[in-house]
């Protein structure tokens, strides 16, 4: 990116490592809380659901602050699609692994209805 703020500037290993590490943070926190639930005697089916809620109003938040820095980056169009096929690149493989999870708990054969690797076109 020509941006001299952006991340592509040497700075990846660094906001890797942040990365890494709030995950682990706020994946031992989700842990703790539903644990804690369990004990109590509280019902965990409503733990997961409110923990899938509040992780989805997470990312909904953080793409809407990604959006809002962008614009105030103003961005190239070639600088605009390199950062949505990082995203892209990014939630991929979840979404894929969710999909497949899902699939496999109706009976399907997880097989997704395009050749594996093949890239699909998208809005994102």
């Amino acid at each position: 990116m020509s941006n001299p703020q952006s991340p592509g500037t040497g700075r990846e290993p660094e906001i890797r490592g942040a990365s890494d590490r709030l995950m682990v943070i706020l994946g031992q926190a989700l842990l703790d809380e539903i644990e804690q639930a369990e004990s109590d005697g509280k019902d965990i089916m409503a733990w997961q659901f409110g923990a899938l809620d509040a992780l989805t109003k997470q990312l909904s938040g953080a793409v809407t602050a990604v959006v809002t820095m962008l614009k105030a980056l103003s961005l190239s169009p070639q600088d605009f699609v390199l950062f949505r096929e990082r995203v892209h690149q990014q939630l991929e493989p979840a979404v894929l692994a969710l999909l497949h999870t899902e699939l496999s708990k109706v009976g399907a054969d997880g097989a997704l209805p395009w050749p594996p690797g093949e890239e699909r076109g998208g809005h994102a």
